[in-house]
């Protein structure tokens, strides 16, 4: 019997594959109706052709049945199944599939087991009722996919479900927890960042599934379900591995509802409002990993000396003060987190904890006000090893390098950086052999780099800007696996090693600013495969060498500023396409606007000011350069016109041609540079839709200095640079009026014109450039009345309309009234008010008016009224005379009247 059963069985697997021979055709159809529905700029669906579907990339099928059961869509870059954390340097939007909502088609894939579209999007549809016809799903994830609204109560029909994710979709929200509890066989939930503030009796209905491990909650309002509720039952969770209820605004009571937490080896309570641990944490003794981060915890450390399973302990972005002497003995400690609390003492010593944890892998303590007499002298000899491999002190109170630091062989990321730490590098630091990072930027460091930082083969990352340090560049010894070298704002002296390429073949970042390295610029450099060079600041002279390729692909910033380079720009420069900050200012440069840079297609950055630059500004720059953000052109010998087709570059948000010979009128077009026009900028437009790529050049612009002449003043702008909107054509040979258009530009900061021939009126919109804080329109032709919109300015600090041809009244305002230096409008000796000396004797009428056009609409609309007025009496005069003429009407007239008496009388 048992033979035949076999037998059959064999029969059936092998008649029912049809794996083997391509996919049931009606489910290939659903899925090629499912791609149709996408948009796919990734081409991530490119496999999906020809007739065998079970070939396609993220479908899989039944070896027995030849159904289709696993169909799984996540995008590469979100966390994979069971795990929390994506993969690192993944573009995400990259990989995005989009759709209008899910297909129907799905229906038809009756045998799925897996359904996974994490981290697409469906532009906020809801999840389709439909979905419950997958019976036999086991594994459901919608995570980060853009569904909103209500979760559909039938997703309890699914009744294997073992794994359900529907967070990151920030607009769904359930409002009734009841369909939760029919999923009995579910082990994994995740509802982080999912609306569960009107899910009444969630915890307990969480609390009766009996197979329940992971249960993610965080960022859900839970705090909103304790006020239904005055008292809540406790619930049972003692099956629960992982809990995390982070972002929920809990305070300490609300963590009564938990009991029994007999198997969690996970929690995450952090950014809540919790003073203090509850009482029942105690009982958890198989915690290994505790986070508390950002909460409200002030003073001592909370109670956990007994819970010797912890492994990480994160109490990061709190107030503690001090540590406890017995967080020695949390032995098992792997990762310890106090990042950003206000620490300022240390029970014992740093060295006493780190000579008792002996496992301790990481440790976070920057941010704090830890002084060097917290660190302690020596390590006790309780271990026979150190595991410590990262260790990171940022911004503390420290004045010297740990003493017993050389023991710890096994580190590999060391952070001392802002300190107080002075003295020279310790020159045992080169036995540290394993430290791939270095930081110790922002101190007090002095005296040479040693030569023991050469014995580190492994070091990959070395930043120590902003010391003291000495030293000739060409004896200073680095080991060849430099990738980033930062020796910025020291003193470091002599000529760039000509070798430089032998020396630090790997190098990509090379950040050698404000020293005194002095002679030219090697031509080695040209083989480096850089992504960032800095040399500004220094004393580098010659020409700029003419050697760079297109095989430097990843060149993304160049700043060689503020040094003594002649010559002219280099046209090999025009290779490196990928280009985006490129600062070459105040040196000696001369030569006319290169043609080469037209390829550089991606800048962001042009600064080319303070050189010796001439001839005409070409009008390819206007349609070349569609993403350039800052365009600084000041202090050449430029001519010519200012080509109309500047216009284009709709994403410029400083503009700066002054202090040229540039002549004829400002393009009328001006209003088109819409990156000045707040709401239609990158700064002022909704971030929301920030792709990963936009972040990572967000980082990028907070390293980028410009100067600026803003208020009056010459100023270094850092690090805010791309908040900043400026305008700057002084000082060149302009003429003719100021466009209207220029007054669109609300988002300008700044807006200089002084120092030209420019005639006409003040525009009269000029109060529409809502953020202006710094107007200069002084030593033009300007003439007219001031626009009294300018009273409309409430950000403005800095005014000067000095030495024009204006007349009449000075505006008056809030703002204005603190304006009171009468320097702003001298040399125009027709102005009158406040804060100028002489009086207005005009009367208000015949000078409060916009212009010309407004004085001709007053006078039409009073000639209108004057005209009706003269009718009006002329026919009432003409009926009275007639009255007097005709008897007949004069008595018809007398009876109407007393008619009207008697019938209001008898009302």
């Amino acid at each position: 019997m048992q033979s035949f059963d076999f037998t059959i069985a064999f029969l059936v697997i092998a008649f029912a594959g049809h794996s083997s021979f391509g996919c049931i055709e009606e489910e290939r159809q659903a899925l090629l109706s499912i791609k149709e529905s996408f948009r796919d700029p990734s081409s991530r669906l490119s496999s999906w052709k020809g007739s065998d579907c079970c070939q396609w990339k993220g479908v899989g099928c039944s070896n027995i049945s030849g159904h289709v059961v696993e169909l799984d869509l996540r995008n590469p870059c979100s966390p994979p199944l069971y795990q929390r954390y994506p993969p690192q340097n993944c573009p995400f939007y990259e990989n995005v599939l989009e759709a209008q909502h899910l297909h129907p088609s799905i229906f038809h894939l009756k045998y799925l087991t897996l359904l996974d579209l994490s981290g697409n999007r469906f532009s906020n549809t809801s999840i389709p009722i439909f979905i419950q016809s997958l019976e036999h799903l086991q594994t459901l994830s919608l995570a980060d996919s853009l569904f909103s609204g209500r979760i559909p109560h039938v997703l309890g029909n699914l009744t294997k479900l073992n794994y359900l994710d529907l967070s990151l979709n920030f607009l769904l929200y359930v409002d009734d927890s009841h369909w939760i509890s029919k999923l009995s066989s579910l082990q994994y939930l995740y509802l982080s960042q999912v609306n569960l503030g009107k899910a009444q009796n969630l915890l307990q209905v969480l609390s009766m599934l009996p197979s329940l491990s992971e249960i993610e909650l965080a960022k859900c309002r839970l705090n909103e379900l304790f006020p239904h509720q005055l008292v809540i039952r406790a619930t049972n969770f003692s099956r629960a591995q992982v809990l995390n209820l982070a972002e929920n605004e809990l305070e300490d009571h609300m963590l009564d509802v938990f009991q029994n937490l007999t198997s969690v080896t996970y929690m995450d309570l952090s950014d809540n409002y919790l003073t203090s641990t509850p009482l029942w944490l105690s009982s958890c003794t198989k915690l290994s990993t505790l986070l508390l981060k950002n909460n409200a915890f002030n003073g001592s450390f909370p109670p956990l000396q007994d819970m010797s399973s912890l492994t990480e302990l994160h109490l990061s972005d709190n107030n503690f003060d001090s540590v406890p002497s017995w967080l020695a003995r949390l032995k098992g400690l792997k990762v310890l987190n106090l990042q950003r609390n206000n620490l300022s003492h240390i029970q014992g010593s740093l060295a006493s904890i780190l000579g008792n944890c002996c496992d301790l892998k990481e440790l976070y303590m920057s941010g704090n006000k830890i002084q060097g007499d917290a660190l302690g002298d020596s390590i006790p000899s309780g271990c026979i090893s150190y595991d410590l491999e990262r260790l990171y002190m940022k911004n503390n109170e420290l004045d010297r390098f740990p003493e017993w630091l050389s023991l710890f062989v096994n580190l590999q990321y060391l952070d001392l950086s802002e300190n107080n730490i002075i003295g020279s590098i310790p020159r045992d630091i080169g036995q540290l052999k394993k430290l791939v990072t270095l930081y110790i930027q922002s101190n007090r460091l002095s005296g040479n780099i040693p030569y023991s930082l050469g014995q580190l083969q492994n070091l990959r990352n070395l930043d120590v800007n902003q010391n003291y340090l000495e030293g000739v560049i060409a004896d200073i010894r680095l080991p060849k696996s430099l990738v980033y070298l930062n020796l910025t704002n020291n003193h470091i002296t002599g000529s760039l090693p000509q070798d430089i390429d032998h020396r630090l073949p790997n190098l990509t970042h090379l950040l050698l600013g404000n020293n005194l390295i002095s002679g030219s610029i090697p031509n080695s450099l040209c083989k480096l495969d850089l992504y960032h060079l800095e040399l500004s600041e220094n004393m580098l002279s010659g020409q700029i060498p003419n050697c760079w390729t297109a095989s430097q692909k990843q060149f993304t910033a160049m700043n060689l500023a503020s040094n003594i380079l002649s010559g002219v720009i280099p046209s090999s420069f025009g290779n490196l396409l990928g280009l985006k900050w490129f600062h070459l200012n105040n040196n000696t440069l001369h030569g006319s606007f290169p043609s080469s840079l037209r390829n550089l297609k991606n800048l962001l950055i042009l600064d080319i000011g303070e050189n010796l630059m001439s001839g005409i500004l070409p009008s390819w720059i206007g349609n070349t350069f569609s993403s350039l953000q800052i365009l600084i052109l000041r202090q050449n010998k430029f001519s010519g016109t200012i080509p109309s087709e500047l216009c284009q570059l709709s994403a410029l948000q400083i503009m700066d041609l002054s202090n040229n010979n540039l002549t004829g009128s400002i393009p009328h077009c001006v209003g088109n540079l819409t990156g000045m026009i707040l709401g239609k900028n990158s700064v002022t437009q909704s971030s929301k839709n920030l792709t990963e790529k936009l972040k990572v050049e967000n980082n990028e612009w907070y390293e980028q200095e410009v100067r600026q002449v803003v208020k009056g003043r010459e100023l270094q702008y850092t690090k805010i640079v791309k908040l900043l909107f400026n305008m700057d054509l002084s000082n060149n040979n302009l003429s003719g009026s100021i466009p209207e258009g220029i007054t669109l530009l609300s988002a300008l900061h700044g807006l200089n014109l002084s120092h030209n021939h420019l005639s006409g009126q003040i525009p009269k919109r000029i109060g529409d450039m809502k953020s202006l804080e710094s107007l200069d329109l002084s030593h033009d032709q300007l003439s007219g009345t001031i626009s009294d919109s300018i009273s409309r300015l409430t950000s403005l600090s800095h005014l000067n309309m000095s030495y024009n041809n204006l007349s009449g009244p000075i505006p008056k305002g809030t703002q204005l009234s603190t304006l009171d230096d009468d320097f702003i409008y001298a040399g125009n000796p027709f102005l009158c008010g406040a804060p100028l000396p002489n009086e207005c004797f005009v009367d208000d009428s015949q000078h409060d008016h916009e212009d010309e056009d407004d004085n001709e609409d007053k006078l039409e609309e009073i000639w209108f009224y004057f005209v009706i007025a003269i009718g009006y009496a002329i026919g009432f005069l003409a009926v009275i005379a007639s009255l007097f003429m005709s008897t007949s009407l004069r008595h018809a007239h007398s009876q109407c009247i007393d008619e009207m008496l008697r019938i209001i009388k008898s009302l």
